[in-house]
């Protein structure tokens, strides 16, 4: 069933339509969040904070648009509030807790078929690519969003996503260059290839894991 149809679906109270979509997009909205966060059991209440959004602003859902982006808006939303809150709370303090700010995953979780050294250069690489070129990237690389859909998604023009994603693999690849010994490029992993492994493949747990029925 399409996308689109479940939200109108559980717009009108059909808990087990929202149910759904929580399955079919649940691993990778976590996935990204806690790529954002460096955080799995911060990135866990994100997630359900993002699902709550989601269920309460279902009746505002325009006819004719594209669930997708409109998802993921209120995922990048949530990911800049907790940003900004995350922010607020270390101006408060004078020492910041060790590895908070760190975007990398643990080795291993992912791909199984990549070393773990591999890993770890991927998810450094990926955590260094400043904002918003890492957003950009996780959308078109990780997600197959379209350039339009990343547009809608980060509320910015089609051809800002475009200038954001080959600035984010441009330094993502000289990242991951200089974290692997400057072995030759060929033997790198691409871009996309190691987004796509770091970023989109289901974290350890549902995002929905948490969310009461």
């Amino acid at each position: 069933m399409r996308d689109e149809s479940l939200v109108a679906q559980a717009a009108g109270g059909d808990r087990d339509a929202f149910t759904s979509l929580v399955e079919r997009y649940g691993s990778r909205v976590l996935a990204v969040i806690e790529k954002q966060v460096g955080d799995h059991h911060g990135a866990l209440d994100l997630a359900q904070e993002v699902w709550i959004k989601v269920y309460a602003a279902l009746e505002d859902f325009r006819h004719g648009a594209t669930f997708r982006p409109w998802l993921f808006a209120i995922v990048f939303n949530s990911i800049r509030d907790d940003h900004r809150n995350r922010a607020r709370r270390r101006d408060r303090v004078s020492e910041v807790e060790p590895g908070q700010w760190e975007g990398a995953a643990a080795a291993g979780r992912y791909d199984p078929t990549a070393t773990v050294a591999e890993l770890e250069h991927i998810d450094a690489a990926l955590a260094g690519v400043p904002e918003p070129f890492r957003a950009a990237l996780q959308l078109v690389d990780a997600l197959d969003f379209s350039y339009d859909e990343a547009a809608q998604s980060l509320d910015c023009s089609e051809g800002t996503v475009k200038s954001r994603v080959h600035r984010g693999r441009i330094a993502f690849r000289d990242l991951y260059e200089k974290l692997s010994g400057g072995a030759r490029r060929s033997a790198h992993p691409s871009p996309s290839t190691s987004s796509r492994r770091a970023i989109a493949s289901p974290g350890s747990a549902p995002a929905q894991e948490k969310l009461e029925s």
